[in-house]
């Protein structure tokens, strides 16, 4: 994969501003903090994080990402999200569910970062779409509230 230079650090950087992050972001070349991301940049760079969920979820087979977190968004100098960090993604097998196609792709170890997993992984071992969705949504309620994954 092929990513933009995204200089504007990680989402969970550019929310925590913690001192790791601060250090990240110098070594990228800001010598003094960003300012805050409002709460209209936070969900566009939530948009741009979903849509390319949603983009790895339409693929034939379907891929999930199985580590979506605000630390696995990186911004750009405009403030355009990336959804990176696909180290952990498989393609899914796809099974009937009722109505719906269902994908899921089974596992015998957890994999994505506490806070941000779906309990379903840890009680069926099966990944989905469903819990990337999952990520996706603790990663909007961090963005939204600054308060971390528990």
């Amino acid at each position: 994969l092929v990513y933009p230079l995204c200089r504007g650090g990680s989402l969970e950087d550019r929310l925590y501003r913690a001192p790791a992050a601060l250090q990240r972001l110098r070594m990228l070349g800001f010598e003094t903090p960003l300012p805050p991301l409002s709460a209209a940049a936070r969900l566009r760079v939530l948009r741009d994080a979903a849509s390319a969920l949603h983009y790895l979820h339409t693929l034939s087979p379907m891929i999930l990402h199985r580590d979506v977190s605000a630390g696995n968004i990186l911004l750009d100098e405009r403030g355009n999200g990336y959804l990176a960090d696909v180290g952990l993604a498989r393609a899914a097998e796809a099974t009937a569910g009722g109505n719906q196609q269902v994908s899921h792709l089974s596992t015998q170890r957890l994999f994505g970062k506490l806070g941000y997993m779906d309990p379903i992984i840890s009680q069926s071992g099966q990944a989905s779409q469903l819990t990337d969705g999952y990520a996706l949504g603790i990663t909007l309620l961090v963005s939204l509230t600054g308060r971390g994954a528990v």
